[in-house]
Parts: C-alpha cells; structure tokens; sequence
C-alpha cells in the first residue's frame, strides 16, 4: 500500500528540483495519476515521461502561476483528464530570481519586488483557490505548500522573497481555517538549504559548502527529503492535520551556532 494510493495529485513546479522530486514520489507512492505543470512545458513533459515510464499515469501542463487563466486551464485539463484533483503540492518559484536579484529593502528594485511577489504569494493564491475549488465538488482534499525557513528566521539580502513566503505562512493558517469545513487540508513545508540544481553551484565550492553545512546540525537535505514529508501531507496519514507549519531544514532554526557554551565557560558536570 501507497501513501498516494488512487490520488490525484496536481504538482505545480513540477518540472525541476523539489517539484520533481514530489511527483516522482507521489507516483511512487501509488498516485492514480500525476499531473506535473510547470512554466518549462518540456521539462514537464520529461518528469511525466518518467511517471509513465514506472508505469503510472501522468499529464504534463505548461503553466504560468501569475496567470488566472493559466492556472484555470490546468485544473481544468487534470479533472477533464482524471476526473477530480485530490492533493495540490504547490512548488513553482524561480531561484535564479532570488539568488541573483533580490536584495536587502534599500538596494531592492521595486521590478523585483513586484516580480517575486507575483510569483511566490500570487501565484500561490491563484493556484490554491483554484485547485480547492476542483476539491470543494467532491468535499475533500489536501494542499501542501511551499514556503522557507527564511519566512520564520531574519536573513539578509532576501527582503522580496522573506517578504512573499512570509505570505505564505500566513496564507496556510487563514485557509486551512476557511477550507476546513470543506474537507480540504492546508499545509506548509519550510524547506532550509536543499541540495538542488540551481543551488549546487554553491556546494560544489569547497568553502561555501563548509560554511553552509557548518549551519546545519544534520547533512544538507535532498529534495527528496522535503518530497517524502510533502506526500505524506497529502495522504490520508495526516488527516488530522491542517493549518501547520512544518519545518524541513536540518536542524537549521533550531540552534545559534555549534559554539557549545559549556565549553567556553568552563561549567563542570552536575
């Protein structure tokens, strides 16, 4: 038996890094089908192609998230396609824009702002409400959204995107109250720095990956890592919960330093 098992689970992002990990999991989790929708449509196109490769069914959707009708074209092409969406993993956001053009409020172009808000808190609404709409018809289904540690902690540099996944969080809570009397879950993954194509460039500087892995207590996460929590969100495992945060980021919001102060202070035993 599959988390997934007879699903149909829409994955936005679809295309690369924790997207894809999510629906190549989800199919191996025993999703019935696995729509995968990305703005790349032929990177959609591969990642379904592997779904259906492992013999499960897959639809691959170009889409544009900032886009009402975009985004309405999609759902509509995964219920016209497999007759209803049961889980939503909402991952769509471009991490070139923010490595590379987000900075901190004074030095911030209000292009940028306007561009990562559209995607990562706009994009988030519209792919929600429409989704959830699909789901309302039948009175269940389970949402799980992407966000970031940066949502929770202060880092510098990052204003637009702390700002948008801030939104995020908050979002989750207010509709998994709203959704909830429709049977529909709203959850949030907060991923910390995951092991992806755009940001391998970093580790494979042997400096910078030791000053990232020095903040973290456990190895650098896989996307995989936040995949398997996203699927078992969605499944009727977690049924109970809704509305929560849940944070996947090596134990990255959970210490100051590996200074242990024990040490520095002397403190005998006891």
């Amino acid at each position: 038996m599959g988390l997934l098992d007879g699903k149909v689970v829409l994955v936005t992002g679809g295309g690369s890094g924790i997207g894809r990990a999510g629906a190549l999991f989800a199919a191996r989790e025993g999703a019935a089908a696995v729509a995968v929708a990305d703005l790349a449509a032929d990177a959609a196109e591969q990642v379904a192609g592997a779904v259906r490769a492992a013999g499960g069914a897959a639809l691959a959707l170009p889409v544009d998230v900032r886009e009402t009708a975009s985004v309405q074209a999609a759902v509509a092409a995964v219920v016209a396609e497999f007759g209803r969406v049961d889980g939503l993993f909402h991952t769509a956001m471009s991490v070139p824009l923010v490595n590379e053009q987000d900075r901190r409020v004074t030095e911030l172009p209000e292009s940028v702002w306007d561009a990562i808000i559209a995607l990562a808190l706009t994009g988030t609404f519209l792919c929600v409400k429409h989704a959830a709409r699909a789901m309302q018809e039948r009175g269940e289904g389970s949402i799980v959204l992407t966000a970031t540690v940066d949502a929770l902690v202060g880092q510098a540099g990052i204003d637009a995107y702390t700002a948008a996944k801030g939104g995020v969080v908050a979002m989750t809570r207010s509709m998994a109250a709203g959704l909830a009397q429709d049977g529909i879950r709203v959850n949030a993954v907060c991923p910390g720095f995951v092991d992806t194509p755009h940001q391998r460039a970093f580790l494979e500087r042997p400096a910078e990956r030791a000053r990232i892995e020095a903040l973290h207590l456990m190895p650098i996460m896989a996307a995989e890592d936040v995949a398997e929590l996203a699927v078992f969100l969605l499944s009727d495992r977690a049924r109970c919960l809704t509305g929560g945060i849940h944070v996947a980021d090596g134990g990255y919001t959970a210490f100051k330093s590996r200074l242990d102060l024990a040490e520095v202070f002397d403190r005998k035993p006891g």
